[in-house]
């Protein structure tokens, strides 16, 4: 029997690949009614959080696809803040992912770690912090790290966050199992217990007991490879949803007579943020083309539910929006180059490399793979590479690199443009070298239509900490 997940303006074929003679042959259709919308965007007055709870239990083949902002929108704010959680809403998520932890008097806080050095300004475990030493706290952008730089914002507690997010979306309390009595007290007091969705790994009756406290209680269970044989033995409610974790198609918790009978009274939640969550399924792999990544997670593995770290993509994608268009100027105002795009004449022709083989190939610049991405990595300074760009008008570009980096700055690129002038520019602290691909703008030049070349050089001055995806063109 054919199953169909509703994807905002799109119906998506999930009778898997694997389940039909021609592998891949299913594809995006769009529904000639065009009533079926996400939550999102429905044009009905129910409130959102009722649209959400309805979807979210909805277990049918046209179930929508619901998404889910890992941390919310960090890209925009510091993770786990009330500006990235509001984002996140904003750009689409019907639930946002946040980590709680309790603090030394009692208090439970948003904080992904353990200590807050990375995100914040501080030092210590949130154990061993008092609720009044952590407000006085001050968090960082992005994703954090030593150098990145500081913001105004605070650690917000989990009231504040629940009231913040009450009657617009859920959330998904992560790395809280343990406390998950202090959490629903919380919800209980904000009156947000149908908006969280509560999740571990923990024994069936565990789960169960907890359950069984409240009707409104939402749980969902983890399953990797060590624990997959635990779907289908809940006693009474089942959870609303499994965490399905494989870093190998082989893994168990992949199989379809497993996901088959999961979604029997639950949905499918996959995580596309990096590659030890779903395999070679991630985001930066979407951004290159769905059909490796959230695509292949709805159409192969049947999920109902994707957390990102790219919420305003995979909310584009899955209302009919093309991928290649995202973030680009319509018509032909963007030209992308990708950097493993260049020159050709090999080593001291089109590129000069250091170290080859750093991506365990036969020689040749290092193109790798970087988390989903296809990216020039391991740059060492001294190294440089030649590109030919093909401008389709006349008039003023801005030249930027998408690129992952870790510093301040995370090095420094001299580019050598064929009338003899060079830009150097330094490389902004995306917050992370892998996963935080992020597009900084270079410079402003005037281009004639036609062919250009130039040469990117890794400038001596700076230690290089960055992976390169790609240089963009936008014409002004």
């Amino acid at each position: 029997m054919c199953r169909f997940r509703q994807i905002g303006a799109l119906s998506v074929d999930t009778t898997s690949a694997r389940r039909r003679a021609a592998a891949g042959a299913a594809a995006l259709g769009i529904l000639a009614t065009g009533l079926a919308v996400t939550p999102s965007v429905s044009a009905n007055q129910t409130a959102p959080i009722e649209r959400i709870h309805r979807d979210l239990l909805d277990h049918s083949d046209r179930a929508p696809l619901l998404a889910a902002a890992h941390r919310g929108a960090w890209r925009d704010h510091p993770e786990n803040s009330l500006a990235a959680i509001d984002e996140a809403v904003r750009d689409g998520a019907e639930i946002v992912e946040i980590d709680v932890r309790k603090t030394a008097d009692g208090h439970l806080v948003l904080m992904h770690d353990e200590t807050v050095d990375r995100t914040t300004n501080g030092t210590g475990e949130v154990s061993d912090l008092t609720l009044a030493q952590i407000k006085q706290l001050r968090l960082k952008e992005h994703l954090g790290g030593e150098q990145a730089a500081l913001t105004s914002h605070a650690v917000p507690t989990l009231d504040e966050a629940m009231l913040a997010i009450k009657g617009r979306a859920m959330v998904n309390l992560d790395k809280s199992w343990g406390i998950r009595e202090d959490m629903y007290r919380v919800l209980r007091a904000t009156g947000t217990v149908d908006h969280g969705l509560f999740k571990g790994s923990p024994t069936v009756q565990e789960a169960a007991d907890f359950m069984a406290k409240d009707p409104e209680i939402l749980y969902m269970h983890i399953i990797k490879d060590e624990n997959a044989d635990v779907v289908g033995t809940f006693p009474g409610r089942q959870p609303v949803a499994y965490e399905v974790v494989f870093d190998q198609l082989t893994d168990p918790q992949v199989q379809p007579a497993l996901l088959d009978r999961i979604q029997q009274d639950s949905r499918v939640w996959i995580n596309t943020m990096w590659q030890e969550l779903a395999a070679t399924y991630t985001d930066e792999a979407s951004r290159r083309d769905p059909a490796l990544g959230w695509q292949a997670v709805v159409e192969e593995h049947d999920a109902s539910m994707i957390q990102t770290d790219e919420i305003e993509g995979l909310h584009h994608w899955r209302n009919g929006g093309d991928m290649s268009r995202w973030e680009s100027q319509p018509g032909n105002r963007t030209v992308r180059l990708q950097a493993e795009d260049h020159a050709p004449g090999g080593e001291g022709v089109g590129y000069h490399d250091l170290d080859p083989n750093t991506c365990g190939g036969e020689g040749g610049l290092d193109v790798c793979d970087v988390e989903g991405a296809i990216a020039v990595s391991s740059v060492q300074s001294g190294e440089w590479i030649k590109y030919s760009v093909d401008l389709p008008r006349s008039g003023d570009y801005q030249v930027s690199a998408r690129l992952a980096s870790n510093g301040a700055p995370a090095g420094r690129i001299a580019i050598d443009w064929a009338d003899g002038t060079t830009g150097r520019h330094d490389i902004g602290n995306t917050t992370h070298e892998t996963r935080a691909f992020d597009l900084q703008p270079l410079e402003t030049r005037h281009f004639e239509a036609g062919r250009h070349e130039f040469v990117a050089k890794v400038d001596d001055d700076v230690a290089p900490r960055f992976n390169l995806d790609l240089f963009q063109f936008d014409l002004r």
